[in-house]
């Protein structure tokens, strides 16, 4: 009886130590990059300011963890967005509100660019157009820069 409780008790090390399930890969948000204007790298940049101006100690350690910010510098329906407005249309996506593929010319793309919030500073040249965002306050991948998204502000 000891040498199988002792086998059970080694499958059983065993099985937590390697069969653990696998954590999920973070979501990415990005569906194609563009290149911002000075202008809305100047707005995106404002809204940073005043996020870390505002930040209170419960967001100042979520910032520790992931300095990386995701702001919000445009809103632009899909027909302006170029080669997006074809993939949405194909239904890559999914459809907005249920409506069909050839409806979604007026469905909306935020533009969000990142910025390094240690020194303010865009973290690419370009920024990443998003159909879903995240929940503000909330850290996803976007372009492959995993950062926490705050939007026009949070």
């Amino acid at each position: 009886m000891k040498p199988f409780v002792l086998s059970l008790f080694a499958f059983s090390a065993f099985s937590c130590a390697f069969l653990q399930p696998a954590k999920a890969n973070p979501v990415e948000y990005a569906v194609m990059s563009a290149t911002p204007y000075n202008s809305e790298i100047a707005l995106g940049r404002e809204r940073l300011e005043k996020f870390l101006y505002t930040a209170n100690t419960k967001k100042r350690a979520i910032l520790a963890q992931n300095p990386i910010v995701a702001v919000q510098a445009a809103v632009v329906s899909a027909n302006e967005a170029g080669p997006l407005l074809h993939r949405i249309e194909s239904g890559e996506y999914g459809h907005a509100n249920g409506g069909y593929p050839a409806d979604q010319a007026n469905r909306q793309v935020l533009f969000i660019l990142l910025f390094d919030s240690r020194t303010g500073q865009l973290v690419s040249d370009d920024g990443v157009l998003v159909l879903n965002p995240p929940q503000r306050g909330k850290v996803g991948v976007f372009g492959g820069v995993t950062a926490l998204y705050i939007g026009m502000g949070w």
